[in-house]
């Protein structure tokens, strides 16, 4: 009986070419990984390619991001293993939610409570709050995605979103960029893009909340990918990446 062919993204076949290369020494500890287009150069991939690894690389273990400095090897190398954790890259997991969760908010219009609808505003509240560190903004923002998963009696639903922010908390990438916004601008963020999700939600209008929340998990993805075509244009990148560019730009 053949067994299944599993595609393997680029992205993580280059992480563990570095992570080979690196544990062989060909990159020692505590020195300055090469730079991208050296490494563009030769690994014969795009930019974006190497970018995401380079993220994979350091959830794996082996490098560290130092800002403003780039890319260092670590000390200590982690144990051996022989593929990259079993976390999808950072455009899968934008696509994913941008095409799932404003399906869940257009379920969610249809049956979800006056309760829920006072706990969704409490969260967003709660985003607003200033005086409160960026771990307590960032619980009240996951709380606010399950109210909404929970809102539509479906357990599956609850499990993805869970899954969503398990994973997105994991990226130091995402952290690195939230990290660069003041207060003030997470809380306009909030305030604007919830709301009209709540909104939506109130009206019993499933496709406002949907449309709420596309333009909502678009925005929240969206600096990276800007991110990434100052550095590759429009061309370069994996499927995914080609694909959540033309969704951000049709939803535009």
């Amino acid at each position: 009986m053949l067994s299944p062919i599993v595609q393997t993204p680029r992205y993580r076949l280059v992480a563990e070419e570095i992570a080979a290369r690196i544990r062989a020494g060909e990159f020692p500890p505590d020195t300055k990984m090469p730079a991208d287009k050296d490494l563009v150069a030769q690994l014969g991939v795009s930019r974006t390619t190497v970018r995401e690894a380079m993220i994979a690389l350091e959830l794996m273990g082996y490098v560290v991001t130092r800002y403003g400095a780039g890319a260092f090897v670590v000390r200590d190398l982690p144990p051996a293993q022989s593929e990259t954790p079993g976390l999808p890259g950072y455009f899968e997991l934008v696509e994913a939610r941008f095409v799932i969760e404003p399906e869940i908010a257009a379920t969610a219009a249809g049956s979800i409570t006056r309760e829920e609808i006072a706990q969704l505003e409490t969260c967003v509240a709660g985003m607003c709050d200033t005086s409160l560190s960026f771990d307590r903004i960032e619980a009240h923002d996951r709380e606010f995605h399950l109210v909404v998963a929970r809102s539509t009696g479906n357990s599956v639903f609850v499990s993805v979103v869970t899954e969503f922010w398990r994973v997105r908390q994991r990226y130091p990438e995402w952290t690195r960029l939230n990290n660069r916004q003041s207060a003030e601008d997470i809380a306009r963020f909030s305030r604007d893009e919830h709301m009209a999700i709540v909104e939506g939600l109130l009206a019993r209008d499933a496709e406002a909340a949907r449309a709420a929340m596309a333009l909502h998990c678009r925005n929240s993805g969206r600096p990276l990918l800007e991110r990434w075509e100052l550095l590759e244009g429009e061309g370069g990148g994996e499927d995914v990446l080609q694909r959540l560019r033309r969704r951000t730009a049709a939803s535009g």
